[in-house]
């Protein structure tokens, strides 16, 4: 291959949904061998542009190009026939199956009429020692955590022959250790001569695995840059027109009485294996506590249990004001002052098909000053509606329009903004910046700062550390179902928290 040809080149690639454009004559040039990294603010069409090299978007215009030749991806198949794969941010898994299962499906080999086992597994070792994986293949992928999965995609892809590796936000749950991992495997990816190409919000992940850099705006690209002549600053500024700083400035706030008190709270699957044993910890009005781990140690099934959502088997206390609201429904509970921002932003935290105003209203209805009589006061909504779009910067042009056509960083922003104007005096939050721009991300945590300073009491489960870090009073660990404190717990390093998270440190068990 010349110097100067391009392994995919994409020209021209324009593509819109209804009320918006999300990719507006794109071309895009990637070297074989290298890690691409795509870039830009919430909405600026870098998932789309994704889906379209992955074949499961088609373009309404534009052509692509693989080793100089034009090709049609009409579907993903068509993408796995030309070495073209992607790793989702929400993996395609199935928890029921076990890991060799789900590597393998769709392209089985067979003997005769039966599944040859034997070759499939002698072919999935052999690229788990070729890129050094360590996979346990008969497990079931319910039971290994999130860092191991992330591999069973990579593997995936490789065992249908992927030479050109879409990942989409890859390290957005993983540990710092497990990220390092990843970066591991991409650079065992680059040295075999396989290429990725790389979603990501995180700068300063780009600065230490990308080779090339594209920045998209309003589904336009607005820069292209090689990382020699890249820094955070830089690439801040050609995303945003400034520079984003996200080192929070805290000022001292009074802490008031505990809000929250949880005693002895055990959770249970629903074949009663624990998932959360005897935690104990309270939260003070204007008090931010963090809660890290690893994802799938419970963070969800506590945000739950707390929210009156957990389905399964639950002992303990949870009071909230001195009253052990542990049977309350949701409602009841939403109804005393808490609110809730679900990490599953998708089935818990809106209805896809609903439309946008409809998603935003959800849990307003209860106050007097939308309802007029018996009838919703629609100029009130509306009103409402507009604002939290504004002051949330959500990029949305139809209020009747399905959320499902927002982006998932506009979806994320509504959901917050919803939750966060509720005028609650307990925020329970799930990740409030997962696949949000740097920009969306400085602005919601000022938000949380300010409501945490006016008495609201903030629980803060995040898979971002350095939010952690930022925000928290206090921060506890989750980590095989034990609620951990650790001394000092605001002074640690991100790589010691990681180690809180992979059990490495067990002395403070609260």
């Amino acid at each position: 291959m010349e110097e100067n040809q391009y392994l995919l080149e994409m020209k021209g690639i324009c593509k819109s949904f209804p009320r918006v454009i999300a990719n507006d004559h794109i071309d895009l040039e990637i070297h074989k061998g290298r890690v691409h990294a795509i870039i830009g603010e919430n909405g600026a069409g870098k998932s789309t542009l994704m889906n379209i090299i992955a074949g499961i978007y088609q373009p309404d215009a534009g052509r692509i190009f693989l080793n100089g030749t034009e090709i049609s991806l009409k579907n993903s198949g068509d993408a796995v026939k030309h070495g073209i794969g992607m790793v989702f941010q929400e993996f395609m898994l199935f928890p029921g199956l076990s890991i060799l299962e789900n590597i393998i499906l769709g392209c089985e080999p067979k003997k005769g009429l039966f599944l040859d086992k034997k070759k499939a597994e002698g072919k999935i070792k052999g690229i788990c020692k070729m890129y050094h994986f360590h996979i346990p293949l008969n497990s079931l992928v319910e039971k290994v955590p999130v860092a191991v999965l992330q591999q069973v995609e990579i593997v995936k892809l490789l065992y249908k022959d992927a030479n050109i590796i879409i990942l989409d936000e890859p390290t957005s749950v993983l540990t710092p250790q497990s990220v390092q991992g990843l970066f591991s495997a991409i650079r065992q990816l680059i040295a075999k001569g396989k290429t990725v190409l790389l979603i990501t919000h995180k700068l300063q992940e780009v600065m230490e695995i990308a080779d090339e850099i594209t920045v998209l705006k309003s589904g336009k690209v607005s820069g292209k840059i090689s990382k020699k002549d890249a820094s955070e600053a830089v690439l801040s500024k050609m995303m945003f027109g400034s520079e984003i700083n996200l080192k929070m400035l805290k000022e001292e706030k009074p802490i008031g009485n505990v809000l929250l008190e949880v005693n002895h709270l055990s959770l249970y699957t629903k074949n009663h294996i624990p998932v959360i044993q005897d935690a104990n910890f309270s939260i003070r009005s204007g008090e931010i506590v963090g809660i890290a781990g690893i994802a799938g140690s419970g963070q969800r099934e506590l945000a739950e249990s707390l929210i009156g959502l957990y389905a399964f088997s639950q002992r303990g206390e949870i009071l909230f004001e001195g009253r052990d609201i542990l049977s309350l429904p949701v409602g009841k509970r939403r109804e005393q002052g808490i609110a809730y921002v679900a990490q599953n932003r998708k089935t818990i935290g809106t209805c896809g098909q609903s439309s946008i105003w409809e998603n935003i209203f959800m849990g307003f209805p209860l106050q007097k000053e939308f309802r007029n009589q018996i009838l919703l006061h629609k100029e009130k909504v509306e009103e409402k509606c507009q604002q939290i779009i504004q002051d949330y910067s959500v990029k949305a042009l139809d209020l009747n329009a399905p959320i499902s056509t927002l982006s998932g960083g506009n979806i994320q922003k509504l959901l917050v903004g919803r939750e966060f104007t509720q005028g609650k005096k307990l925020l329970i939050i799930e990740d409030p910046t997962r696949g949000i721009d740097m920009g969306a991300v400085a602005f919601i945590w000022k938000r949380i700062l300010d409501l945490a300073a006016s008495g609201v009491a903030i629980l803060l489960i995040s898979h971002e550390l350095n939010e952690l870090r930022e925000l928290s009073d206090r921060i506890l660990v989750l980590c095989n179902g034990s609620l951990l404190e650790p001394e000092d717990s605001k002074e640690l390093k991100e790589e010691e928290l990681g180690l809180w998270m992979l059990g490495g440190n067990k002395n403070e068990e609260r």
